[in-house]
Order: C-alpha cells, then sequence, then structure tokens
C-alpha cells in the first residue's frame, strides 16, 4: 500500500510550486525552451537571437528577484544549475561544428570536473562551503567559456580554439586557487599559509596541465608554444 502522503509533504510541495510560479524562476526557466531551440535550429541566424535572448534571461533574473523582493531558495540553486547545463548542453551540440580534437572538450569541463570530484571530500572533512566565494580565477574561467561558446556559435574555429586554451590555463590556476584556499581554511598549520607552499601547488597543477596537453594535444600543443615563440 502506497504510503499517505502527510500534510507536511503537502505543504512543502505547495511552497515549492509557489517559488517556480516567481516571476525570476520563471525567467531563468525560460533559458530551456531557448537553449532547445538553438540545438534544433545550429545553422539559422534565428540562433544568434536565441543565444541572445539566453544571457538576457540570466541576467535580469536576479535583478528581478531583488526588484520584485522575490529571492528564493529555490532561485538560489535554479540558477546556477541552469548555468551549468545551459553550457553542457550547447557545447555538446555546438561544438561538433568546430571540427576541432574532441580532447579540447577536457579543457572546457576541467575546472567543473575537478570540482565535481573534490564534492565528495566536503562532508568527509566538514568544510564550510558557505565560506566559498566567487573568486578572480574563477570568474576568468567562466567569462573564458563564455566566450568561447559564442565562437563555437559562429563557428569561428581558430577564436575557439585560441579560448579553450584560454580556459584550459585559467581552470588549472583556478584549480591551484582552490586548493590552496580549501587547504587553508581546513587547517591552521603554518607551513600551509606559506607562500612557498602556494607556489608549489600552483607549479604542480600547471606541470600536471602541461603532461595533460602534451599527451591529449600534443600536435596542438606543439603548435600553440611555436605561436607563443616557447
Amino acid at each position: 500500500m502506497a504510503r499517505p502522503t502527510t500534510s507536511w509533504d503537502m505543504s512543502d510541495w505547495r511552497d515549492l510550486a509557489g517559488e517556480v510560479r516567481t516571476v525570476p524562476n520563471l525567467v531563468s526557466l525560460s533559458r530551456l525552451p531557448l537553449v532547445v531551440g538553438i540545438v534544433l535550429l545550429p545553422e539559422s541566424p534565428l540562433r544568434y537571437v536565441l543565444f541572445a535572448l539566453v544571457v538576457f534571461s540570466d541576467g535580469v533574473d536576479g535583478w528581478l528577484a531583488r526588484r520584485l523582493d522575490q529571492e528564493t531558495e529555490l532561485g538560489a540553486l535554479l540558477d546556477p544549475a541552469l548555468d551549468k547545463l545551459t553550457a553542457l548542453v550547447l557545447v555538446v551540440a555546438l561544438f561538433p561544428r568546430t571540427g576541432l580534437a574532441l580532447e579540447y572538450l577536457l579543457l572546457f569541463f576541467a575546472r567543473d570536473v575537478s570540482v565535481l570530484a573534490l564534492g565528495p571530500l566536503v562532508p568527509l572533512y566538514g568544510f564550510d562551503t558557505s565560506k566559498v566565494r566567487a573568486r578572480p580565477l574563477g570568474k576568468i574561467v567562466t567569462n573564458a567559456q563564455f566566450l568561447a561558446i559564442v565562437a563555437m556559435l559562429v563557428p569561428a574555429v581558430l577564436v575557439t580554439e585560441a579560448l579553450l586554451w584560454l580556459v584550459g590555463a585559467a581552470a588549472a590556476l583556478a584549480i591551484a586557487d582552490y586548493v590552496v584556499f580549501v587547504a587553508r581554511e581546513l587547517s591552521e598549520r603554518p607551513w600551509l599559509h606559506e607562500t612557498r607552499t602556494a607556489v608549489a601547488v600552483y607549479v604542480a597543477i600547471a606541470a600536471a596541465f602541461v603532461a595533460f596537453a602534451a599527451v591529449f594535444l600534443g600536435r596542438e600543443f606543439v603548435d600553440v608554444l611555436a605561436a607563443l615563440g616557447v
């Protein structure tokens, strides 16, 4: 026999439904059909209009939440989740049009994969995630990812390639930055707070990035080094 729904359950669902129907959350959710439209019309000029609306909805939902005093817990979760979903869907749909090696996708998603991989350590070490704020290097990665998606949309292959290298390099630095930050938040050990320790972490992760690029994108990596005069 099915367990009867409790009054608490019904109240909880009503609250959730009420949050979904707020203007900011509806604007956020409007991104889903817009993204579907871009995927279905990859060669149509209409894709630029749809993408512009995606960007507009992403920028205006938070403003509406504050302006209309409709900030909700659902909205706080929905906005970043839709950002990630939008990026994932658009990259998977648009990247094949560039003709670039699939390994370039590892550069695009390196930062996001590392965050997911470190996720299980949060409850294990009792890290307070509320202490984490957007950091400059993380913002650089996000902005470079956005520009790379725009380049894929065009598509502008050489620009896409250059931006993916930028995303990968910035992601490596951002990962090192987060590792140092979290380690210092978890422990007061003096050596963790020394500059040389932070430098060692940055060097180690930068070396791992170079090794990855050499193994998975060998020829392309050599061309990048040549272009930089290395």
